[in-house]
């Protein structure tokens, strides 16, 4: 045999040991069952019924909505208050309003509904509202106003049906 066999049967040889090794080579582990826990989420909603509202010029409550004129530029309030429960570590929400799906008449386009200040015990800055021990009952104003960019007759005469305002509660963090 000449030199350049051998050298190839060798390294052929050397490799195959070394392959052969290299299915043997382990780490150590090992595992073990640990106790975990329980997650319970937390809870955002409104409670219950809120009673019917009240409509307001300024400070003042208007006692029949219906036989209420609005003239454009002028801005009235609802006010409700829902009971809301908030429930859950780091949560905050806020409050939005709009009209119903059920709001209907040609005066409707023309009215604008407002961003809603919301008052009460665990409402915050902004009106963000924060989880507390217990339900809690907040005040809910939302501004409509009669846009003040109507010319000639437009908005005359003509009557939003607002049977409903959603109030929608929805987590912010």
């Amino acid at each position: 045999m000449n030199k350049k066999t051998k050298g190839a049967i060798a390294a052929g040889a050397a490799a195959a040991l070394l392959a052969g090794g290299a299915g043997t080579f382990a780490l150590w582990s090992d595992t073990e069952t640990v106790t975990g826990g329980t997650i319970n989420s937390g809870t955002l909603e409104f409670v219950g019924t809120t009673a019917a509202g009240t409509w307001y010029d300024g400070a003042t409550a208007i006692s029949d909505i219906a036989n209420y004129r609005i003239v454009p530029g002028k801005t009235l309030t609802y006010k409700a208050s829902p009971t809301i429960h908030a429930e859950g570590n780091n949560l905050s929400a806020k409050v939005t309003a709009s009209a119903g799906a059920d709001a209907t008449g040609a005066l409707l386009p023309h009215l604008t509904i407002g961003t809603p200040t919301v008052t009460g015990t665990g409402v915050g800055a902004g009106g963000v509202i924060t989880p507390q021990a217990a339900n809690q009952t907040v005040e809910v104003s939302v501004p409509v106003t009669f846009k003040s960019d109507v010319t000639g007759t437009t908005g005359q005469g003509a009557q939003a049906v607002l049977s409903t305002i959603t109030l929608t509660l929805e987590q912010t963090s």
